[in-house]
């Protein structure tokens, strides 16, 4: 669903969170690279992401510090055949 912004909504906080940390494992993102947080929109009361945040989203900070996301890209790598 896309909001009058033009973004993808996410029905809640949780959604917004697993659809950030999917995107990083998927396309490959670097740390800095790609959204980095997720926001309520005050215009559809939905959520979006965004890679203009001041922080970064504390789970996929977790991911990226643990060495999960790494290994996770891997893995998405190889099940593509890339």
């Amino acid at each position: 669903m896309k909001c009058s912004t033009g973004k993808y909504s996410y029905m809640s906080q949780e959604l917004a969170e697993t659809a950030l940390v999917d995107q990083h494992i998927y396309k490959g993102f670097r740390v800095h690279e790609g959204p980095q947080n997720v926001y309520e929109c005050g215009i559809c009361g939905y959520w979006h992401l965004t890679s203009k945040a001041p922080t970064r989203n504390e789970r996929l900070q977790q991911m990226h510090d643990s060495g999960e996301m790494k290994r996770k890209q891997e893995a998405s790598r190889w099940e593509h055949g890339l």
